[in-house]
C-alpha cells in the first residue's frame, strides 16, 4: 500500500506541476515561442511551423496579447525551468520505486463498487471532521500558482510562485546585461588592456577584435595576438565561460548540457579538419602550422607531434571554439551590444544620465507592475470547458472531425461558430451548426424545392428568410409590384401604337401628337 500511495502522491506532484507550467504558457505565449529563433539553430531536428500564408488566413495568429516586460518574460522561464528539474526529479524517483503492490481492500472482485464506495464515505467522513478545511493538494496547488509569492493578492509586485521564491534575477544578470538585451563586454576590454599591454585599443576596436571569431576561419587563420601567448590563453579562458554562462541563463530552457556536450564532441572533429588554401596547401588547427600536401597532413594527424599539441593546447584550443560557437548564436544580442555603445558613446551628458536612470529604472523595477492588468479571457475559457464537459451537445463525440481522424478542438469548433444553431422553417425546420453552412443552403435544391411547393419562384431577394409567412409576403408584395410595372408598361406601349395625323398630313403617335396640340403648332 505504501508504494501505491507514494507513486500516487508522486504522479499528483507531477500533474498539479504540468498544470503549472501550462498556465504560463497559456497567458504567455512568448516563453515558448521566444527561444524557438535559438533552439533551431542548435538543433537540427526540423520544427514543425505553419506557413506563413496559413498564419495570416488563421484568425488565431491575429489576436493580440499583452505584451509582457523582459524581465518578467525571463524570470517566468528560469522558473520553469525550476519546475522541470523538480518534475525530472520526481520522474526518476517514480521510476526507481518497487515493492509489492498491496491492493488491500481495493480489490473489487464483484465489479459492483462497493469497496469503492466505502472508501469514498471513509475519505469524505475524515475531510468532514477534519478541522482544516484546505485539502492538501491545494495547498500544493497553491505553491506553484503566480502571484503566490506576492505578500499582496490584490495588487501584487510580483508574479513568482511560492515555490520559486528565492530566485533572485538580479543575482543572475548584471546591470549592464538588461536581462540578456546586452551582453556586458565593458569589463573585457579592460581585461584586453593587460593582454596586449597596451591601452591604445578603443572599446569599438575591442568589439572588432571579437567580431573576428564570428568567422569560421578568421579567428584561426588571422588572431588578435599569437595564438599560443599565455596572456592570450587566460583572456580566452575567461571570455569562453562568460559567453557559455551568458548564453545558458538567456536560454534557460534550452537543453545546455545536450548543447556543451555536442560542441565538444564537434570540437574533436574539428581540430581533425584541416583549412584548404590553394597556395598555401592545409592548415593544421591544433599546430597552427602550414603543409604543402595532404599526404604530408594525413602523416601528420596520425604522429606523435599532432596527439602532443592537442594535448598541450587542449583548453585554448577548446575556449577558442567555444567562443565561436557561442558568438554566433549570440550574433543578435552582440550586434545589439554593439549598437547600445555606439549610441552611448554618441550622447552628450544629460542623455548619458538619462539613459543610464532609464537602465536603473528597469533593472530595478518589480517584475509585475502596478498599471499591469489580467486578461479577462481565462475564466472565459475556463467556463467554455466546464460547458464543454457538461453539454453532451459539445461533447468531443459529437465534434466533427478533422483531416486527422480525430474530434476537432472546442475552442476551434467554437471560434468557426459550429456552436451556434440556426433553423429554417421553410425546410421544415431543419437545424444547421455555424452561420457558413446556414447561408450555404439556401442556394442549394432542397430549399429552392420548398419554395417552389409554396408557389414561390426563388430569387436572390428571398436568401435569409426562413419564415413560411414572412416569405408568401414578400412574394405577395413582389407579385403586385411586378404586376404595377406590367401594366403601366402595358398602357405606355398602347399610347405608343396609337398614331395620329395632323392637317398637314404629318403621321405622329397620339402621345407625341397632343403634347404638341397643348403647345398650339398642330
Amino acid at each position: 500500500m505504501e508504494v501505491l500511495e507514494s507513486r500516487r502522491a508522486l504522479l499528483e506532484d507531477l500533474e498539479i506541476i504540468e498544470d503549472a507550467i501550462a498556465s504560463r504558457f497559456c497567458r504567455n505565449p512568448a516563453l515558448y515561442y521566444s527561444y524557438l529563433e535559438k533552439r533551431a539553430a542548435i538543433s537540427q531536428e526540423t520544427l514543425d511551423k505553419p506557413s506563413i500564408s496559413a498564419m495570416q488566413a488563421n484568425r488565431v495568429y491575429k489576436s493580440k496579447r499583452m505584451k509582457r516586460s523582459r524581465k518578467q518574460l525571463v524570470l517566468q522561464q528560469h522558473e520553469i525551468n525550476l519546475f522541470l528539474r523538480e518534475a525530472f526529479q520526481k520522474l526518476r524517483k517514480l521510476g526507481s520505486l518497487e515493492g509489492p503492490l498491496d491492493m488491500g481492500g481495493l480489490l473489487d472482485e464483484k465489479s459492483d463498487f462497493e469497496a469503492f464506495i466505502n472508501k469514498l464515505g471513509e475519505v469524505d467522513g475524515e475531510r468532514r471532521n477534519s478541522e482544516d478545511s484546505t485539502l492538501e493538494v491545494n495547498e500544493k496547488i497553491s505553491q506553484y500558482a503566480m502571484f503566490s509569492a506576492s505578500s499582496s493578492k490584490e495588487h501584487p509586485t510580483t508574479i513568482k510562485s511560492e515555490r520559486a521564491f528565492d530566485l533572485q534575477l538580479n543575482d543572475l544578470f548584471t546591470r549592464d546585461e538588461q536581462y540578456g538585451e546586452y551582453m556586458d563586454l565593458e569589463r573585457f576590454h579592460s581585461e584586453w588592456f593587460k593582454v596586449i599591454q597596451s591601452t591604445e585599443c578603443t572599446l569599438l576596436k575591442f568589439l572588432d577584435i571579437l567580431s573576428v571569431f564570428l568567422d569560421d576561419e578568421k579567428y584561426l587563420l588571422k588572431p588578435p595576438m599569437d595564438r599560443k601567448n599565455e596572456r592570450y590563453l587566460q583572456f580566452l579562458g575567461k571570455l569562453s565561460n562568460y559567453v557559455e554562462t551568458y548564453f545558458c541563463k538567456c536560454n534557460i530552457l534550452l537543453d545546455n548540457k545536450l548543447l556543451d556536450s555536442t560542441i565538444k564532441t564537434d570540437f574533436l572533429s574539428h581540430l581533425d579538419t584541416p583549412i584548404k588554401r590553394a597556395n598555401k596547401g592545409y592548415y593544421s588547427i591544433a599546430s597552427g602550422k602550414w603543409f604543402k600536401t595532404q599526404a604530408v597532413y594525413e602523416s601528420y594527424l596520425t604522429g606523435k607531434n599532432h596527439k602532443k599539441s592537442v594535448t598541450k593546447r587542449y583548453n585554448g584550443l577548446l575556449s577558442e571554439y567555444k567562443i565561436h560557437r557561442y558568438l554566433k548564436l549570440l550574433q543578435k544580442e552582440f550586434n545589439r551590444t554593439r549598437e547600445f555603445i555606439e549610441r552611448k558613446l554618441a550622447f552628450t551628458t544629460e542623455e548619458r544620465i538619462e539613459e543610464m536612470a532609464k537602465l536603473n529604472e528597469c533593472y530595478d523595477s518589480p517584475d509585475y507592475g502596478a498599471d499591469e492588468k489580467e486578461e479577462e479571457n481565462s475564466a472565459d475559457t475556463k467556463n467554455d470547458l466546464a460547458l464543454q464537459s457538461k453539454n453532451g451537445s459539445e461533447s468531443s463525440v459529437d465534434l466533427p472531425l478533422g483531416p486527422d481522424g480525430l474530434p476537432m478542438p472546442y475552442w476551434l469548433y467554437k471560434l468557426q461558430g459550429l456552436d451556434v444553431t440556426y433553423t429554417c422553417e421553410i425546410c421544415g425546420n431543419l437545424t444547421f451548426k455555424g452561420r457558413r453552412a446556414f447561408e450555404k443552403h439556401f442556394t442549394e435544391p432542397t430549399h429552392m424545392l420548398r419554395l417552389r411547393c409554396l408557389g414561390i419562384e426563388p430569387s436572390p431577394i428571398f436568401k435569409g428568410i426562413t419564415s413560411i409567412e414572412a416569405a408568401l409576403k414578400l412574394s405577395n408584395q413582389v407579385g403586385a409590384l411586378k404586376k404595377t410595372k406590367t401594366s403601366g408598361r402595358h398602357q405606355q406601349g398602347i399610347d405608343m401604337d396609337i398614331e395620329m395625323e395632323d392637317e398637314d398630313g404629318n403621321v405622329m403617335s397620339k402621345k407625341l401628337y397632343e403634347e404638341l396640340k397643348k403647345q398650339g403648332l398642330v
